[in-house]
């Protein structure tokens, strides 16, 4: 029993780290947006619409990605979702053209829609009756990542010049050489225990999925537009683009610990109670950054970053009990689907931001999850299944101990 505690305590800490390389690598953009903005002559109608990109590529192709890790046996996804992802955004500051901005943020995206159902799926799995804590652990790494990866970016760009940045690939890379070298890869499908079909799997299901879709979008919507507009408004106000990403980074990494309360907090609190008391929650501090000076400004953004990003891992947890055979797709569809959905909206607050400045559109974000509370009163209360969890972890430590 202490080995298997052992395997599933390894795997969740190595696709942890994972995603924590992935989102640190894929929170280069925005932080740099500024420079870029004057590097390329962008309008914030085109620098919104490339910030989106990597979310609307895993809209398209999260969802297919999930469906596959279902159904095949090893992590190939988990290590070259981050591998794809370091390689392209630390490219971000060596390409000329906004074409070519474009077709790196794209190439992350996939190398992100790749890396995310497979291992939150497999985070989820082996956290057993636990998996709120699981999958917290898990978003806590990527949020984490968020929260450094600025601070690393402009850190590159200020030791090396923008031009040289790409030397920020390194420790991506090594990190990712150790997902290689401790994460076995068997390949093929497995055999035993064929996943459910999406039919049977989606079957009772739909009402609840569609909600947790909507919900997420939402948050994500907020999200997405206070982590694009804030540093910018902040370059506006005369900060530097230090001042921007320490910004940035706080909201990351207050999200990342609000992240881990939310998870372990719903395993006892309930699914559906966190989901709504950090919706509601979310909204007056969220404006008191905008009205609030100095101290009590930043105090209120981490207090909004806790509580907004407090149930991504609650939503990603319910999705997956509610579709247990098809814990990748079901996270596909609220992660992947419901955040690209977002991205996708976010185009249209950066034309807005053109008319009718930054300030105001972050107003209108800002209040979006009064919405996302409204609808989570809907939501069923989540009841664990351990006889599923059990099955799944048994079936994942075995694989570990195959030779």
């Amino acid at each position: 029993m202490e080995a298997t505690h052992r395997v599933q305590r390894s795997r969740l800490a190595l696709v942890t780290l994972g995603h924590f390389l992935n989102d640190s690598y894929g929170s280069f953009f925005v932080p740099l947006l500024p420079v870029l903005i004057e590097k390329l002559s962008l309008s914030l109608t085109a620098a919104s619409s490339l910030a989106s990109l990597p979310s609307i590529t895993s809209a398209l192709f999260q969802p297919l990605y999930g469906m596959a890790s279902d159904r095949i046996r090893g992590r190939f996804f988990i290590i070259v979702g981050p591998l794809v992802s370091v390689v392209c955004m630390g490219c971000l500051g060596v390409v000329p053209h906004a074409f070519l901005v474009a077709v790196l943020l794209l190439l992350a995206g996939l190398g992100s829609a790749a890396f995310h159902p497979q291992a939150v799926a497999a985070a989820g799995t082996v956290s057993g009756a636990h998996r709120g804590f699981g999958i917290a652990v898990f978003t806590f790494g990527g949020s984490l990542g968020f929260a450094v990866g600025p601070l690393a970016i402009i850190g590159a760009m200020q030791c090396f010049g923008l031009d040289r940045s790409y030397y920020i690939i390194l420790p991506g890379l090594l990190g990712v050489l150790v997902l290689l070298l401790a994460l076995q890869v068997p390949t093929g499908t497995t055999a035993q225990a064929r996943p459910a079909s999406l039919v049977e799997a989606f079957r009772g299901a739909q009402g609840p999925m569609a909600l947790l879709f909507a919900i997420a979008v939402l948050r994500e919507l907020t999200r997405l537009a206070v982590a694009t507009f804030l540093p910018i408004m902040v370059a506006m106000q005369g900060h530097s683009l230090l001042a921007g990403g320490l910004t940035l980074s706080l909201f990351s990494l207050a999200g990342a610990v609000g992240g881990m309360v939310g998870g372990v907090l719903s395993d006892t609190w309930g699914r559906k109670r966190v989901i709504a008391v950090s919706g509601l929650l979310c909204v007056p501090l969220l404006h008191g950054v905008l009205y609030m000076d100095g101290c009590l400004a930043l105090v209120c953004l981490a207090l909004a970053a806790g509580t907004l990003s407090g149930a991504n891992s609650v939503i990603i947890a319910l999705a997956q009990e509610l579709m247990p055979t098809r814990a990748g797709t079901a996270s596909s569809v609220v992660m992947g689907l419901g955040w690209g959905v977002a991205g996708v909206v976010l185009i249209g607050f950066g034309s807005v931001a053109d008319v009718m400045g930054v300030p105001r559109a972050l107003e209108i974000a800002m209040t979006l999850p009064l919405l996302a509370f409204g609808l989570s009163l809907w939501l069923p209360h989540h009841v664990a299944q351990p006889r599923v969890y059990a099955s799944l972890v048994s079936e994942v430590a075995g694989h570990e101990e195959e030779p």
